[in-house]
C-alpha cells in the first residue's frame, strides 16, 4: 500500500489529509489523458452512450441530478 511508503501521511490531521486529497485530485484532473481507463469502464460508457442515442428522453442531466441531490426539485421531476 502507498501509505506504508509515506509514513508522514499517517501523522497528518484529517484536515491536512483532505487538503492532500484535493491537491492530488487537482493534479490528476490537470492530466486526464494520463489516467488509465479499464476496458470494463470503456464498455460501460459505450453501453450508456448507446442507450442515450436510442432514447435521450430516458437520460437525466447532470444539472437535474445535482438539483435533486441538493433538494431543489422533487425526485419525480
Amino acid at each position: 500500500m502507498i501509505l506504508e511508503t509515506l509514513p508522514s501521511v499517517n501523522q497528518m490531521t484529517p484536515a491536512e489529509k483532505l487538503l492532500l486529497v484535493s491537491e492530488l485530485w487537482d493534479d490528476l484532473a490537470a492530466h486526464p489523458t494520463e489516467i488509465p481507463v479499464s476496458r470494463t469502464h470503456i464498455a460501460e460508457l459505450d453501453r450508456r452512450m448507446e442507450g442515450y442515442r436510442r432514447d435521450p428522453s430516458q437520460v437525466t442531466s447532470w444539472e437535474a441530478i445535482q438539483q435533486r441531490i441538493l433538494g431543489r426539485i422533487p425526485a419525480s421531476e
